[in-house]
């Protein structure tokens, strides 16, 4: 049995923040040269004839060789030309461009989009997100909405992601935010324009996930969402409880990372869990950390490769993608009715 490998150290808070009852939040875009922003439920979309992001017009493109003709400005004109630079660490060939055209409102709209081009073809996905400040007794606290579904809209909530704080670590697009240690309501604008926050006046409940996680390393994020998918909480910059609407929740992703190394946590076996009103609840999860893994017998040997090694924290959560990859567990091979080791494998993976 491995456990994960240290005490989990977290990142504290800044004093209670305050905001009014009503407000509006003015945004604006902002696209990004160097993308760093992790998403919840991050995916490449096809790039066929076009590029189509909803309430915009249609940004047309065409394959030349190993480069992509693009329509910036939906003008009907294949006005520029994408050559992908090859990424070292992936042997991807990737790339960015900002689309912009006029809305049938009469509205300006900018996208950013970031292309990559594989064995499969050329992809996209969102490059860029709107972008303010929520008013707080401490100071403004950033805000970020990502089109996560790439759509061109920004108001929906359970498929767009979002960010409050500084972090990097989007959680999906919630109804609800917690500012400070206060439960807010909020709405977005389809053009992701302007957010109105107002209080919320629903059955709560407290929640801590914590005070009882088990690693030694940092909880940088812990999304639970609501099963309505109305309500989401990264719970990887808290503390103790936040105090949340009451009702049905499941861990859907999470990171913990030491340094430069991350790890993905995913929600594997774990089930979803009631929140009723008025109740505080712990949870209990992390390590000790349990790995399964395939073999197969070829003659005297017993073979298994680091592919087919699944790990499993106490309340059921899955551990992937480590990076980079480190030190390896050691599988021991013992015989079943006396117990002796006949053999220690180590493999390249990481603990």
């Amino acid at each position: 049995m491995h456990r994960l490998c240290c005490i989990a150290v977290f990142a504290g808070l800044v004093g209670p923040l305050a905001a009014a009852d009503d407000s509006s939040i003015d945004l604006r875009y902002r696209s990004y040269r160097k993308w760093t922003i992790n998403l919840p439920a991050f995916q490449w979309f096809e790039v066929k004839d076009a590029i189509r992001v909803g309430q915009a017009d249609t940004f047309a493109v065409a394959v030349l060789g190993n480069s992509l003709r693009i329509d910036t400005d939906a003008d009907g004109k294949l006005d520029r030309t994408i050559k992908p630079l090859v990424d070292r660490d992936t042997n991807v060939s990737t790339a960015r461009v900002v689309l912009s055209t006029t809305t049938k409102q009469g509205d300006a709209f900018r996208y950013a989009v970031r292309l990559r081009k594989d064995a499969r073809g050329w992809e996209w996905a969102p490059g860029g997100a709107m972008v303010g400040t929520i008013p707080a007794d401490t100071g403004p606290i950033p805000v970020r909405i990502i089109d996560q579904n790439g759509n061109g809209s920004f108001d929906d909530v359970g498929l767009d992601s979002m960010i409050i704080g500084t972090s990097d670590e989007a959680m999906f697009l919630s109804s609800t935010i917690v500012v400070g240690n206060t439960l807010r309501k909020i709405s977005v604008s389809r053009d992701g324009r302007r957010i109105t926050m107002t209080a919320y006046a629903g059955p709560t409940a407290r929640f801590d996930m914590t005070t009882s996680f088990d690693a030694k390393a940092v909880l940088l994020s812990a999304i639970v969402r609501s099963s309505d998918g109305k309500n989401s909480f990264d719970f990887g910059a808290t503390e103790g409880p936040l105090q949340i609407p009451a009702g049905t929740y499941k861990v859907v992703a999470g990171v913990v990372g030491l340094g430069k190394h991350r790890v993905q946590i995913g929600a594997g076996r774990m089930q979803p869990f009631r929140l009723a009103a008025n109740q505080q609840q712990t949870f209990n999860w992390g390590g000790p950390v349990r790995s399964e893994f395939q073999f197969a017998r070829k003659g005297g040997k017993v073979e298994f490769s680091p592919q087919t090694i699944w790990y499993y924290g106490q309340a059921g959560e899955e551990y992937f993608n480590w990076t980079p990859i480190g030190k390896s567990p050691e599988f021991k091979v013992t015989n079943a009715d006396t117990g002796v080791v006949l053999k220690v494998a180590i493999l390249p993976g990481s603990c």
